[in-house]
Formats: C-alpha cells, structure tokens, sequence
C-alpha cells in the first residue's frame, strides 16, 4: 500500500494506527465524525486532499508514539495518544497507589512521583490535548519528542504533571497496597494489572506517519475547544 485513507473521527484514525503496527504506510485522514482533532481534512475538500495527494502536495508529518510493555501481555499496540492505568471497574470508588519512575539505557531507575488516586497517564505530544489535557496535564506541540505523566486525580498536592525526554524508560509500578488497575491504551480496555505488576513505557520505534494538506493550525484548533 502506498497510502491508507482513513475516514472518520479520532478514534478511527487512532484503531487505524494500530492495525498498521510497524508498517511505514502513511495515513491520510478525511473528518467525518464528532471528534477530529487528528483529522484535518474536511469532508467537502477531499478532492482537493486527493488531487494534491497525487501531485505531491502535501507533508509528511511523523508522530512519536509509545511502545507499552506489561509481563505476560502479548499483542498491546503502540500507543500514539496514551497509555492510561485506571482503578478497575469492579473498585471504582477505591484509590489506586502507583509508583512512577525512570531510567535510561544503564541507569538505576530514579523515583519520579508517587500517584495515590484514580490512576496515571503516560502520554506522547499528540495525545496531552485528549485525556491527559482532561486531567490537568500540559499542551504539547504534537512535533516535539517528549514522555507526559500525568495523575488522574491524585489526593495528594504534590503529584503534578511531569514533562520527560523522549529517551527516558518509564516504569509504572502497581504498590502491593493498591487496587488492581485497569491498562488502557488509546482509550481500548488491553489489560488488568494486579497489585505488584508493572507497565514499562518508551519512545516506539516507529512513529505514526501522517501526511498534511493544510496549514498547520494545531494551537487554534486547541483553542476552539474553550468557546
């Protein structure tokens, strides 16, 4: 294939992404639907998306995604907005204690922060404007390479988000005094995590490649959300 259409809203383009695993094909993305933020191509321009698309108009942007890793879980796809442990379901109501930590090829792994609350989110630049910009994190420029933490209603004051370097490992641990939690990645239920387990997140090997018709207008659509 040399390029993947896809039609529909956020979630399609993030469940495309995901089929596409490692492969190189670009996407190239028309919006129809109720939320299209990764979308930039209406649907009455896309002829003109096509005809530019044929004589090489366009950019090529490549988006940092996360590779998830949890012992004994197989099959978990590169996360191109998040990855989020959330209490479960069945303890919804109960605080789930988290440790967060990180390291680089070599290094002992150093204490970030400690989440005692709904859980956490580890996001890329693309993902700080979906759930982790719900739960107070930062907005990232979606062409930077960085790693977001983020708590999810944490009860103590001192978790805050935290901005990391693109090259950092990043451990999630599940204290042996918490909950189990919930591991979703793009908003797909994959996984429960039992007290003591762990998710490991870094920079993917492969970014998501999408490729651009239009001016970039990354911030104003950011902003249209607050009218």
């Amino acid at each position: 294939m040399d390029v993947v259409a896809v039609v529909g809203g956020d979630g399609t383009v993030l469940r495309t992404t995901h089929l596409l695993k490692d492969s190189d094909t670009p996407v190239l993305t028309v919006r129809y639907g109720k939320r299209g933020f990764l979308a930039d191509v209406p649907p009455h321009d896309y002829t003109l998306a096509i005809d530019r698309l044929l004589s090489g108009r366009y950019v090529l942007h490549e988006y940092m995604r996360l590779l998830v890793q949890v012992e004994g879980v197989g099959g978990i796809p590169y996360a191109l907005n998040d990855a989020a442990l959330v209490t479960s379901s069945e303890f919804r109501g109960k605080v789930s204690r988290l440790r967060v930590m990180k390291y680089y090829y070599g290094s002992v792994p150093e204490r970030v922060l400690g989440v005692v609350g709904d859980g956490v989110i580890v996001a890329t630049p693309v993902g700080s404007t979906a759930y982790s910009l719900a739960a107070g994190g930062p907005i990232v420029d979606p062409l930077m390479r960085a790693i977001i933490i983020t708590p999810l209603a944490p009860i103590s004051l001192c978790s805050k988000p935290v901005v990391l370097p693109d090259d950092a490992k990043i451990l999630v641990e599940v204290r042996r005094d918490s909950y189990p939690v919930e591991l979703y990645v793009d908003g797909v239920l994959i996984s429960r995590l039992e007290p003591g387990a762990a998710l490991a997140a870094s920079r993917a090997p492969k970014p998501a490649r999408v490729i651009r018709f239009f001016a970039e207008d990354y911030f104003s659509r950011v902003f249209e959300r607050c009218l």
